[in-house]
């Protein structure tokens, strides 16, 4: 230990003293102590074959221990420590055609934290320090440390709003501030009011960067606000809401180099997410959770290793930015650290779109940076400017090496950037964006249902000055007729404008449902929207029939089709004739059959780019059974036919018995195929593994994995022996 740490680790030992000898009387502070082992070996032989009949053979052994330890007590009535850490050590011997390397890596994470745990006033400080050494043999040792220390306060006064404030200086830095030396220092003041139907929010920011070895230093302050109001009026018959944000920015940069590239962080109106294996046409849905500033909490997509009956369809993970924004930078951030086989296993397309209807794919990356000491991949790409941006990426492959200990990566924010020289950003760059957004809904009638429904919306300006307004008016009704039929009907207009000139639009949309039996249940559905912006028409219809039907128990289908007709601004006129079927059956009560049948075909006409009609078909069928209460069996496969493609298909089986009834013993089995997108390559992947859980936390686990990766240029395969053992005591 270097003299720095031994100074700061003597005061930090005294204190531990002392909070030891004060809670002596009460609880000794390692009584609430827990300690983890694990130790995993892990051989894997690897032979690649090139379309040149060339062939490589690598055997890798791998051995890793690690160690956890934490506590946490309570050292006063009203003080909680929290310490401890981990520390791995990764041993490597491989061989490749006759080339021996042998390399260690090592990772140790200690960490301290002392907070009140006061309700009204509660102060705290902690330190954390990451250090990672990678050394091969004799040819190279890197050494890479992360250094932070924080600073928390708490005040949450009775009746009065509920603060956070959080500084933490953080220092990233290898032995000889030769690869990286950066020097980063953030506080943060979080405050939240709320009074009857008033809600008052402010998020204050401080930002300094000292990218030493870049050549550039950077001060970033934000000031974010927003204001929530409702109420309800006249007996309950008229209901508003009210919001108001406002977001500043101040950026400043100093740079010693002018061709240093300077981040500049990007604020989007919405987070958005789907699971689909046809981007260009997959409509996101909302996903607020991947821009609340949560860098811990999981966002609903994960994208580990997934086997049947897990979906294995694509992530589309993507941002909504309401006025078109100018973006060449995405940090996709997930809840866990991971290794480099496992994190450069992902590859990235990034799509755009005007109107997350139809999405153009603008670039592919493959391996994205990820880390280090942050839990985030850097997505780089040329700059593009949509509305729409999103990335797609598939879960974890089970060709990769060691995928099982990742049965899921959740992801937990998405940040955009625009990344520019510094001598275009200048000394200082400022930006006040403001979103207002009201509505009102007022009930005219009972019976039919009739309400009057008004919204104002307006966002901007953005970094180039483009803002966008709408003010919507509108009626819709709805009625239950001989409690069989019922109908739900809307019309708004719309007025406004946007960055590509004035706006005008009527909004229809119209539902008629019959119900004749609890077990039958038909919908006819209708959506029109005729737009017009600075002139040029955006014309977008819909009709589409949905029947939900149970003939008996355990019998369930969903049948939908319809028809979509577009009309761009570009002169292209496009119609889709969309055709999905889903179906649940339970033949016996150890028995589950799933089947999901989606056609899509899609004509495009006028002035357009690409092939005038596409057609793509994907099936998905999964068979559960168990014939036993503790053997179940799954079968799945999976058929994707694109129309100018050929037509790939996966098939995945698995097995998992139990021979005892508390399930502390269990034999698994699986074999997964899954589909490159770019490639139209295909992996394959054989597991047998025994798993014996100790306790609820303690386990013991072998395994045995073949894989086997196809491509148009090489294939490749492996085989992975592997032993882990957990315990918590």
């Amino acid at each position: 230990m270097g003299r720095a740490a031994a100074a700061r680790a003597l005061p930090l030992a005294g204190l531990l003293v002392l909070a030891a000898g004060t809670a002596s009387a009460q609880q000794g502070i390692f009584d609430g102590m827990q300690l983890g082992v694990e130790s995993v070996f892990s051989s894997v032989s690897t032979k690649t074959t090139f379309a040149s009949g060339e062939q490589t053979k690598t055997d890798i052994t791998n051995v890793f221990p690690a160690l956890t330890v934490n506590i946490n007590s309570l050292v006063y009535p009203n003080l909680r420590l929290n310490a401890g850490g981990t520390f791995e050590i990764n041993w490597l011997f491989s061989d490749t055609n006759g080339a021996e390397t042998d390399s260690t890596i090592s990772r140790n994470r200690p960490f301290f934290l002392l907070r009140s745990t006061n309700p009204v006033f509660s102060p705290g400080f902690g330190y954390f320090r990451r250090a990672d050494r990678a050394r091969t043999g004799l040819v190279s040792d890197i050494k890479l440390t992360n250094e932070e220390y924080a600073a928390y306060l708490g005040w949450n006064p009775a009746g009065g709003p509920q603060n956070e404030f959080q500084f933490l200086r953080t220092h990233t830095f290898d032995g000889a501030r030769a690869y990286q030396d950066t020097v980063k220092g953030f506080g943060s003041l979080v405050s939240n009011y709320s009074y009857r139907n008033l809600n008052a929010y402010y998020r204050g920011t401080y930002l300094n960067t000292d990218e030493r070895l870049l050549g550039y230093e950077t001060r970033q302050l934000t000031h974010a606000g927003r204001v929530n109001y409702s109420g309800t009026h006249i007996d309950k018959r008229l209901i508003w809401n009210a919001t108001y944000n406002i977001n500043y920015q101040d950026l400043r940069t100093a740079a010693t180099s002018e061709s240093a590239e300077v981040p500049i962080p990007l604020t989007p109106f919405a987070g958005l997410a789907a699971l689909s294996d046809t981007p260009v046409t997959a409509r996101l849905s909302p996903a607020p959770q991947l821009m609340d500033g949560n860098l811990a909490a999981g966002a609903g997509i994960d994208i580990g290793l997934a086997t049947p009956p897990a979906d294995l369809q694509a992530r589309n993970i993507g941002l909504d930015f309401l006025n078109p924004a100018q973006v060449n930078r995405l940090w996709i951030w997930v809840d866990r650290d991971l290794p480099f086989e496992v994190a450069s296993s992902f590859t990235w397309d990034v799509y755009t779109s005007p109107d997350n209807i139809i999405w153009r794919r603008e670039a592919t990356v493959s391996a994205a940076p990820f880390g280090p000491f942050e839990n985030r991949f850097e997505v780089d790409f040329p700059s593009v400017t949509a509305r729409y941006v999103k990335v797609v990426t598939r879960p974890l492959s089970a060709a990769v090496p060691d995928a099982s200990r990742y049965p899921d990566i959740l992801v937990t924010e998405m940040q955009p950037f625009l990344r520019r020289p510094a001598g275009e950003v200048g000394d200082r760059l400022t930006r006040t964006t403001h979103l207002v957004n009201a509505d009102v809904r007022m009930r005219l009638l009972d019976a039919p249902s009739l309400y009057y429904e008004g919204f104002f919306l307006y966002n901007g300006p953005d970094t180039f000055g483009n803002s966008t307004d709408t003010l919507s008016n509108g009626l819709s009704a709805s009625h239950t007729f001989a409690r069989i039929f019922s109908a739900y009907g809307r019309a708004a207009f719309e007025q406004g404008s946007d960055p590509r000139g004035d706006r005008t639009a009527t909004i229809t949309n119209a539902t008629l449902t019959v119900e004749p039996f609890p077990t039958l249940r038909s919908s006819l559905l209708y959506s029109g929207q005729d737009e017009k912006i600075g002139g040029l028409p955006n014309d977008r219809y819909g009709f589409f029939v949905q029947n939900a039907l149970q003939p008996y128990r355990g019998l369930d289908f969903l049948v939908g089709f319809g028809w979509n007709f577009t009309t761009r601004e570009t002169g292209e006129r496009a119609r889709d004739r969309l055709l999905n079927l889903t179906a649940t059956v339970v033949p016996r009560e150890h028995v589950n059959l799933t089947f999901n049948y989606d056609d899509t075909t899609t004509t495009r006409s006028g002035i357009f780019v690409g092939s005038p009609q596409t057609h793509t078909r994907r099936l998905y069928a999964a068979v559960g059974f168990d014939p036993v209460r503790t053997l179940h069996l799954v079968v799945g496969e999976e058929v994707l036919a694109v129309s100018d493609q050929r037509t790939r298909t996966t098939l995945d089986l698995g097995a998992n018995w139990s021979p005892f009834a508390d399930g502390t013993l269990q034999f698994i089995f699986a074999y997964n195929e899954a589909m490159r997108a770019l490639e139209f390559g295909k992996d394959r992947s054989t597991v047998g593994a025994v798993r014996w859980n100790l306790s609820p936390r303690s386990y013991v686990d072998v395994s045995y994995q073949r894989t086997r990766s196809e491509f148009v240029f090489q294939k490749t395969e492996s085989r992975i022996l592997s032993c882990t053992l957990r315990m918590f005591l």
